[in-house]
């Protein structure tokens, strides 16, 4: 058991991204989506995820019902894939459910499009936030109005074999680590180990979690406050790009071709399949556990090496819990968003299943119980939100991202293979992405 979070899972939320991409379809099939909601007489809830997962919900929510039997709860769940598609044909159709576990990449699109209810009215009232921080809210938070309450912390960073760099000889870096510690490290990762691993997979592309924190750093976002453009420079992404370059020059990453074949594809993982030893937060462990034996430790993203760096991690919601606009039963959902937020029993079950517990209280009641590896896992996560919220030069947390974001993701991925490829140059590349990206989140 363990967590990866976000509204950055990419190997998953690219693909809702893609899928809600039908949402303006779907509304308009039904006038904007705010239809009779659901007609049964129960409270329909439902969620994606791994087996733990339903069944520590199960769990819960038989818990609620017992305290709560004038509620009756219609529960359905299932995987990832399809979850979005199978809610946007039950929108078309007037049939949303009550109350639903909603993605906080895709949370925007949702809220502007009138399909999820504003929770303003209920907090400090029927929903008790108390613990939650600003920044965490921010995940469920649409243009000013809370859409959804968060299940646990997110937070960027990497995953690292530690049994495997103890037996090089080396140990886990300091966690208050710079981007040249981190090349330091991977250098000597591949001298190491004769030229059998690298240090940490490429993170030029594919981790988009890394770069945003790299353009942080620097003062900047990745998308504009409205969505319609980039919040990073030219400048930016080709000092990233540039660091990526002399990372494969030196052997502390992996070729290209190894970034490329682990594309969307965890089992293909550099650190998974033993070719380097840090991998960015990419769900190598996660809410079904880790896809690999080895005894793994969790550092932050590193931080900026210049002259007036800025704090750039960030703390991110996990999953959400949102309410349908045309639900009749929206008080009675907000009852049961409350129940996971603070209720001791709701947070036992659900462990670090929807993530790591959002508040200090929560965090304290599950730590006793936890595997060794949960126990730095959350460490770790503890640990970046204590330093986000001290920071005084940190950025507000990220909005939510647009409609288009992924493919802009996907575009940085490829963007970056060429350039390792040798197809072409970083300063030939830099103008094409920021040309197709313009077209992309201007069309």
């Amino acid at each position: 058991m363990g967590h990866q979070i976000s509204r950055r899972t990419l190997f998953r939320t690219a693909s809702g991204l893609a899928v809600a991409g039908t949402l303006g379809s779907a509304l308009s099939a039904c006038g904007g989506g705010t239809g009779a909601g659901s007609t049964s007489s129960d409270l329909t809830m439902i969620w994606w995820g791994s087996d733990d997962r339903h069944a520590a919900y199960k769990k819960a929510l038989a818990s609620f019902q017992k305290s709560n039997p004038k509620i009756k709860i219609r529960e359905t769940y299932s995987g990832y894939d399809g979850y979005f598609d199978k809610f946007n044909t039950n929108i078309a159709g007037g049939s949303a459910p009550d109350l639903l576990q909603m993605d906080t990449a895709l949370v925007a699109q949702y809220a502007r499009k009138g399909v999820l209810a504003p929770l303003d009215s209920y907090v400090g009232k029927a929903l008790d936030l108390t613990g939650f921080s600003k920044t965490l809210l921010a995940a469920g938070t649409v243009d000013g109005k809370l859409y959804g309450v968060p299940s646990g912390i997110g937070v960027n960073q990497l995953t690292v074999n530690r049994s495997a760099l103890e037996e090089l000889g080396l140990e886990l870096p300091d966690r208050e680590w710079t981007w040249a510690d981190l090349k330091a490290i991977s250098t000597q990762v591949y001298k190491k180990s004769g030229g059998k691993t690298y240090g940490v997979d490429d993170g030029g592309g594919g981790t988009l979690q890394a770069f945003e924190v790299f353009a942080r750093e620097h003062g900047e976002t990745f998308f504009s406050d409205d969505g319609k453009k980039l919040g990073f420079t030219s400048e930016t992404l080709q000092e990233w790009w540039e660091y990526w370059a002399d990372m494969r020059k030196a052997n502390a990453s992996p070729p290209p071709a190894i970034t490329s074949a682990a594309h969307n594809d965890l089992t293909k993982n550099a650190v998974v399949i033993g070719k380097a030893l840090f991998t960015f937060d990419s769900g190598v462990y996660g809410a079904g556990g880790s896809i690999t034996d080895a005894q793994l430790d969790f550092l932050p993203t590193p931080q900026g090496d210049f002259s007036g760096a800025r704090e750039g991690n960030f703390v991110n919601g996990g999953v959400l819990l949102s309410a349908t606009k045309a639900s009749k039963k929206v008080a009675d959902s907000v009852k049961i968003m409350d129940f996971f937020a603070q209720d001791e029993t709701a947070i036992k079950d659900m462990q670090l299943l929807r993530g790591i517990p959002p508040t200090e209280k929560a965090r304290g009641l599950i730590a006793s119980g936890l595997t060794e590896t949960d126990k730095l896992n959350m460490e770790n996560a503890d640990y970046i939100a204590q330093r986000v919220s001290k920071a005084s030069n940190a950025l507000p947390a990220p909005v939510p991202p647009p409609q288009g974001a992924d493919q802009i993701w996907d575009l940085l991925f490829q963007s970056n293979l060429a350039v390792a490829f040798g197809k072409k140059s970083i300063k030939a590349q830099l103008g094409e992405f920021f040309d197709q990206a313009s077209g992309i989140l201007g069309g």
